[in-house]
């Protein structure tokens, strides 16, 4: 009988409690998803890869969509079999627009290097003039399915830039992180 009263007592409560769907009011800043990165930005969207040396180095990136609209990407260079780089990447928005996003555990102690959309038009180019090198960071896709990276800046007082040639190594673009 005792038994029979408190179960009888907690479902009379669970049923006049206020459900979150009618008493709680939906936030409008929760409510909204970001504004997803523009379509322009999909063409970095696979696995691509730079071979250098004679096949000794190879650079890989991989860009992945998250689900609330930002991008995600890992670089990488391999050495042969060992692994000699890494950094983690992302376009997403910020204070000032898109940006993009590197970090590298060993570097800026472990923070990540912000640089701003300057042009997505024939392009992706990014800057970040406070950098040491690089201090801007283009993407161009070209025809034939490669992917043109240039890093560029001042190292030691001296212009320098970098090129790389990717080509994609799967044409996957439905991947989402999430």
């Amino acid at each position: 009988m005792r038994t029979e009263f408190f179960v009888g007592l907690l479902l009379l409560c669970a049923g006049c409690a206020p459900t979150a769907e009618k008493d709680t009011p939906v936030l409008e800043e929760e409510s909204k998803m970001p504004e997803p990165i523009p379509e322009a930005f999909d063409a970095l969207l696979g696995q691509w890869q730079d071979v250098q040396d004679s096949g000794r180095t190879v650079f890989h990136e991989h860009w992945t969509k998250a689900v609330d609209g930002s991008m995600i990407g890992l670089g990488f260079v391999m050495s042969g079999s060992d692994t000699v780089f890494i950094e983690h990447l992302a376009i997403l928005r910020g204070d000032t627009g898109l940006q993009y996003s590197a970090t590298i555990q060993s570097q800026n102690n472990g923070q990540a290097v912000l640089f701003d959309l300057v042009n997505d038009t024939d392009s992706l180019v990014f800057i970040n003039p406070a950098h040491d090198f690089p201090d801007r960071i283009t993407y161009i896709s070209e025809q034939g399915g490669t992917l043109h990276a240039v890093v560029s800046g001042k190292e030691g007082g001296t212009y320098k830039s970098e090129h790389y040639h990717f080509i994609r190594k799967n044409a996957d673009t439905a991947i989402k992180v999430e």
